[in-house]
Order: structure tokens, then C-alpha cells, then sequence
């Protein structure tokens, strides 16, 4: 008779593993996915903020220009995301520092992950586009 000693550890093996790498993958990618969606809304955020908080009109792109400059350097480039954001900035009013107007900021970026590496080198992933966006309102007593 034949011994069936450590079959069921054999079979874990071969149907179980199989089943786990596509998972961890998709994991993965679902991560990185929803990491670049929040940093790009706290992004749009933060450069609503700063927009709509300056004391004067000249100032306005120099702190936008600020806000990204401490972005690319803190968040994005330690996440491995060498892309630059796009920021835009849409106004319900003439100049955008009325009472009451409404800032948008809009935060884009076309992010191509990284391929992955050893077995796994021929699943590539395509460029997607991420977009997240934030509106804020001027104060009314300035």
C-alpha cells in the first residue's frame, strides 16, 4: 500500500500558490492605484488652500508652484512616481480673490508603472490617467 503521508501539503502547493500570485498582484497594483488617488487629492487640497489663502493676485502661481515643489519631493518621489502633476485652477469669479468665488484645483497625472521583475517580467502595466479635484471657498470678509 502506498503511504498518502504529506499529500494534502502537496496539493496546497499546487493548486493554492498558483492561485496567490495573481492575487498579490492585483494587490498590488489596487495599492498603488489608490496611493497615487490620495496624494493627488490631498495635492488638489493643499494648493486650494494656499490659492485661495494668498494675500494678493501675484502671489497666487508662486505658491501653487511652492505646494508642488513640496509634493514632488515628500510624497511623490519617495513613492517611486517621477511624473510631474499637472495643477489647474478653475474660478466662479473675476479675479479669483472675490468674496465667496469659488476655486477648483484640479490635479492630473499619466502614471506608467513599473514592470515587474524575475518570472513576472512580461505582465506590463499601461498608463492610466489619475484626476482628483478640490473645491474651496474664498472667505467672505477679505
Amino acid at each position: 500500500m502506498c503511504s498518502e503521508r504529506g499529500s494534502a501539503v502537496i496539493e496546497f502547493i499546487l493548486l493554492a500558490v498558483p492561485l496567490f500570485i495573481p492575487l498579490t498582484i492585483y494587490f498590488g497594483v489596487v495599492h498603488s492605484s489608490s496611493t497615487i488617488s490620495s496624494d493627488l487629492h490631498n495635492l488638489a487640497r493643499q494648493s486650494a488652500r494656499a490659492f485661495i489663502t494668498s494675500s494678493n493676485e501675484s502671489y497666487e502661481v508662486a505658491r501653487l508652484q511652492s505646494v508642488l515643489n513640496q509634493f514632488e519631493s515628500r510624497v511623490f518621489i519617495p513613492s517611486g512616481i517621477n511624473e510631474i502633476p499637472v495643477v489647474q485652477v478653475e474660478c466662479s469669479a473675476t479675479p479669483c480673490l472675490t468674496p465667496d468665488a469659488r476655486v477648483k484645483v484640479t490635479a492630473s497625472l499619466i502614471h506608467r508603472q513599473s514592470n515587474l521583475a524575475g518570472i513576472f517580467r512580461f505582465i506590463s502595466t499601461p498608463e492610466r490617467q489619475f484626476s482628483e479635484s478640490d473645491v474651496q471657498i474664498v472667505d467672505a470678509w477679505r
